[in-house]
């Protein structure tokens, strides 16, 4: 357990985890004053985030405590068919927040009884159609090219939902 969380879970958690001790080690030999910079700045960073990251955990085990299972399993589950993973797909579209926030919940979700090919939908979604994304991309760039962004992104959820459905039910 507390190699875990020290050295990561898996090998992907492991690569970065070890990846960035090794860079670090490197730039306290190389570059000093710049290790020093970014440590700082990255603990700024998680100490920032630490609290938020705790409350969307906690917010992902209640609504998963909160939800009817039956009522996931009705509509987001094995047998909802091809309108639970449509569904599934635009859901993860509307969810807001980062991942540390929308993935807790997703993975909640699929503890209740939500099939695989939905739990993909709805990342899949989630990053396509981001409505999280929309008021930040119009500080960028004008209406017109976020409204076709969003409808893109809707496509193209709707396209991996439909393939997600072939493939998985």
């Amino acid at each position: 357990m507390v190699w875990e969380i020290i050295i990561g879970r898996n090998w992907s958690q492991r690569a970065i985890i070890l990846g960035t001790f090794v860079l670090y080690i490197y730039m306290f030999l190389v570059r000093r004053d710049d290790a020093k910079k970014g440590l700082k700045k990255g603990l700024n960073t998680f100490k920032g985030l630490l609290t938020l990251i705790f409350a969307a955990i906690l917010l992902a085990s209640a609504i998963r405590i909160l939800l009817p299972t039956n009522l996931v399993k009705i509509y987001l589950g094995p047998e909802s068919g091809f309108s639970g993973v449509i569904t599934g797909g635009l859901l993860g579209g509307i969810m807001q927040g980062g991942p540390y926030a929308v993935y807790p919940i997703i993975r909640g979700l699929q503890q209740t009884g939500v099939s695989l090919a939905i739990v993909i939908a709805m990342m899949v979604g989630y990053g396509a159609i981001g409505t999280g994304k929309i008021v930040y991309g119009l500080a960028f760039f004008n209406t017109k090219t976020i409204s076709i962004r969003v409808a893109v992104g809707i496509g193209l959820t709707t396209l991996a939902s439909i393939i997600l459905y072939l493939l998985f039910l």
